[in-house]
């Protein structure tokens, strides 16, 4: 019994004088350990940001006596954090980096620092980036996804992120998300006046779109291969192949007109020796003769009359036409 009674006494103690400890933690003590957590700052950054969360901790308790610290603690969290950020980026650990700048801009918008939020989201978005090209590079498209919308949520303005992230697409197979992006990219990129990443992205679509018409052409679905030749001249109207399907296209659907201008333009980026022009040429002719434009089918025939296309241009002027 009296061993009992002196556990409970001597717990009495203790708890009284822990009470007392925690009481006793003064304006004074925390601005001490404000002080202790700026000297460890100068060699240990990551150390210091976790001794000022203390410092604010202790604030708190001290309720509107620590106002005033409290202030200043929140003025150099977020600057702190992002330093962590940036010394992870010198040592080239870019996960670390990540996880540190998700932090300061945490911290940026918890203490309304508008400037280190700016800057933590900027790098952040550069950091997802290449994060995401690595996860492409591995074929892990849907991860590398996840990261490219991370940029662009951090910097809806990124022309890159666009970029890289219509690219990943691609990859996948999913040519409607492609040009979706390519084209974000490219209204971002004018906007930055960044003309290689708009160029890039033009190029992309240009050449996804004329693979895909090229296809069809393949398959005689001409209706098809004009809708997917002409939105490839909406990015790009330097490719003479696309203006030669669309020749060949619109003829096989008896739109002479379209197939006369299609290899007019073809003709005009086309090598200017009679070899190269000739398939051009024959086109044209066949469009005249299926306007029942006999002379101008001729002349062109006449032409056309080259090469590989010799002997049809030839049987068309001497046997079908009868061209004098």
């Amino acid at each position: 019994m009296k061993k009992t009674l002196i556990l409970a006494f001597a717990l009495s103690i203790l708890t009284i004088f822990s009470g007392k400890n925690l009481n006793a933690q003064t304006y004074e003590d925390a601005g001490n350990a404000f002080n202790a957590a700026l000297e460890l700052s100068k060699t240990n950054m990551a150390g210091a940001v976790v001794k000022m969360q203390d410092v604010l901790k202790m604030c708190t308790a001290l309720g509107t006596e620590g106002d005033t610290l409290k202030m200043k603690v929140a003025s150099v969290l977020p600057v702190w954090q992002y330093n962590v950020g940036n010394n992870f980026i010198k040592d080239k650990k870019y996960d670390q980096a990540i996880a540190a700048y998700e932090k300061s801009r945490d911290m940026a918008v918890t203490y309304s620092d508008d400037n280190i939020k700016a800057k933590s989201e900027s790098i952040l978005a550069k950091l997802y980036a290449v994060k995401g090209n690595n996860l492409v590079k591995a074929q892990k498209y849907d991860d590398a996804i996840a990261y490219f919308e991370k940029a662009l949520k951090s910097d809806p303005g990124y022309s890159k992120a666009y970029y890289a992230n219509a690219l990943a697409y691609k990859k996948k197979g999913d040519d409607v998300k492609m040009q979706e992006n390519m084209d974000l990219a490219i209204a971002a990129a004018v906007k930055e006046n960044d003309t290689v990443t708009a160029q890039a992205a033009k190029s992309a679509v240009a050449s996804s779109l004329y693979i895909n018409g090229a296809a069809a052409f393949k398959k005689k679905s001409y209706t098809e291969t004009v809708a997917k030749l002409n939105s490839s001249l909406a990015y790009d109207t330097t490719n003479k192949e696309v203006y030669y399907l669309l020749a060949v296209s619109y003829n096989n659907l008896k739109k002479h007109d379209e197939a006369i201008a299609a290899a007019d333009a073809g003709l005009k980026l086309e090598e200017q020796t009679n070899l190269k022009m000739a398939r051009f040429y024959y086109e044209i002719a066949k469009a005249y003769e299926g306007k029942q434009d006999t002379q101008n089918a001729c002349i062109n025939y006449k032409k056309a009359a080259f090469g590989t296309y010799v002997q049809s241009a030839n049987y068309q002027m001497k046997t079908v036409l009868k061209c004098q």
